[in-house]
């Protein structure tokens, strides 16, 4: 009986352990049919877009480890607090723990110049940190340069020099655009699973902060619109919006009507793309909503600046901002998504907007919705945005397990009251009409040790928009 017994319990471990290696096998088998799938399915658009105007936020990033950061300050983990500004080290901390606890990436600035500048001092005796690029609109003018390197690509910011050196040399920088000191922007990482004071984080993510006088006050705005132009942009992508939120709603309302004027003056037949980023007051992110959104063509954002626009305009689902924890789900994403197309986008109800586009990226998937007499070549677009962001995110030109993973469930629902779909990975790009607009989806393959976190989404819109194709007819 006792050998009998021992007999079975080898077999249990042996079958086991041959199970652990099948799903192994399976979930590479999975990765590399998805990779296979983007390789032989994304094409360059057959009119591409050569002329891109891109500004306006410009700084330089001083990328450090959070956790060591805050040691290094003598802060533990604190309470978990959100601040839509900080003023102490302990908004720091607190702000900082409430997102790394939920995974999340987030941005908010200091209202204390001195503050700031004790943390930036501290920060830069860290052994490893590392300097880097910064801004979206940098990020998404380097990510074009050197993915389309004879493309004409012209940044307007407030540009210093440390970041001049960095900049690709076929980055157009107009002398009107540079100042004498470089604007430092605090990019504080952690990784996935990383534990902190009983803490873990659910995947590898960032918390930037700033104190940033140039780029708060869009003091570049003028010359961004003065420049086009000379310069003749077939794409202009705008970034930057996110960074008045430390202003007064006064001077920030003043500033959006600035900026509407200089985008009515771009004819219609040039497609302009607004990248948000994250704000946490509810009154700033409504302004933009509500005067801005409907007078660019395209629109990127990740799930933190989706469901809270959902939330502070009574969109769908809009208490997810709150209940929302680790990966979002894919139909209430969609539906969000869907809510901004008819809302304010172009319609015949609503011939005067001119969004036509919203790309939506998360961590472990995108989805791009669109007008589709508008945007061509978007499951391409959709594709290698989620192809980028792993590539990035590893620091590779070619994805491979076991570097990377899948993280999506098996089956999920496409849109509210839709049947749920099983995840075909020979075809990972999923493709569906709802109430006449275009939407599909990809999955991302994850970096399971990521190299990079910041810039992931600046650089997955930016790769998006040059697989996308604009017809400009679409409202004849």
């Amino acid at each position: 009986m006792l050998s009998k017994s021992i007999f079975l319990g080898l077999l249990v471990i042996v079958f086991a352990y041959l199970y652990t290696k099948w799903k192994e096998c399976l979930a590479e088998n999975q990765e590399e049919s998805i990779i296979l799938f983007w390789n032989s399915s994304i094409r360059e658009p057959t009119d591409q877009f050569s002329h891109i105007a891109v500004g306006i936020n410009c700084n330089l990033d001083l990328i450090v480890s959070g956790v060591a950061l805050l040691s290094s300050l003598e802060k533990g983990r604190g309470q978990p607090l959100d601040s839509v500004a900080l003023e102490s080290i302990d908004d720091l901390a607190n702000t900082f723990t409430y997102y790394f606890s939920k995974g999340s990436a987030a941005e908010r600035t200091f209202k204390s110049k001195e503050i700031y500048a004790a943390i930036i001092e501290t920060a830069e005796k860290l052994e490893e940190k590392e300097h880097y690029i910064g801004g979206n609109a940098a990020l998404m003018a380097v990510n074009i340069a050197e993915l389309f390197p004879n493309k004409k690509i012209q940044l307007i910011g407030p540009i210093g020099p440390v970041l001049k050196k960095l900049l690709p040399h076929n980055v157009l920088v107009p002398d009107d655009s540079l100042i004498d000191k470089d604007e430092v922007h605090l990019i504080m990482e952690y990784g996935l699973h990383e534990a902190w004071q009983g803490l873990e984080s659910p995947v590898a993510n960032r918390f930037i902060t700033s104190y940033d006088e140039s780029n708060s006050r869009l003091t570049m705005l003028n010359k961004f619109f003065k420049d086009l132009g000379p310069f003749s942009p077939n794409l202009v992508l705008v970034s930057g919006l996110h960074l008045l939120e430390t202003q007064s709603l006064t001077y920030m309302s003043d500033k959006l009507e600035e900026f509407k004027t200089g985008l009515q003056n771009i004819p219609q037949s040039i497609p302009v793309h607004l990248e948000l980023a994250s704000m946490a007051d509810e009154g700033a992110v409504k302004l933009i909503i509500d005067e801005v959104i409907s007078q660019v063509s395209s629109l990127g954002l990740n799930e933190q600046e989706l469901t809270f626009s959902s939330y502070v305009a009574n969109g769908p689902h809009s208490s997810y901002y709150h209940s929302r924890n680790g990966q979002p789900e894919i139909y209430k994403i969609s539906d969000m998504v869907l809510w901004l197309l008819k809302t304010y986008g172009y319609s015949s109800k609503n011939p005067r907007s001119r969004l036509t586009r919203v790309h939506f990226h998360s961590l472990t998937y995108h989805i791009i919705g669109s007008l589709p007499d508008a945007w061509l070549n978007s499951e391409s677009a959709v594709g290698a945005g989620t192809r980028m962001a792993g590539r990035q995110a590893c620091k590779v030109d070619r994805l491979s397990p076991p570097d990377i993973e899948l993280r999506i469930p098996q089956s999920f629902q496409l849109f509210s009251g839709s049947d749920a779909v099983t995840f075909n990975e020979s075809k990972p790009v999923v493709s569906w009409k709802r109430e006449g607009f275009q939407f599909v989806f990809s999955p991302v393959l994850v970096c399971i040790n990521p190299l990079k976190t910041v810039g992931l989404g600046d650089a997955i819109s930016a790769t998006g928009l040059m697989y996308s194709q604009f017809d400009p007819s679409y409202k004849q």
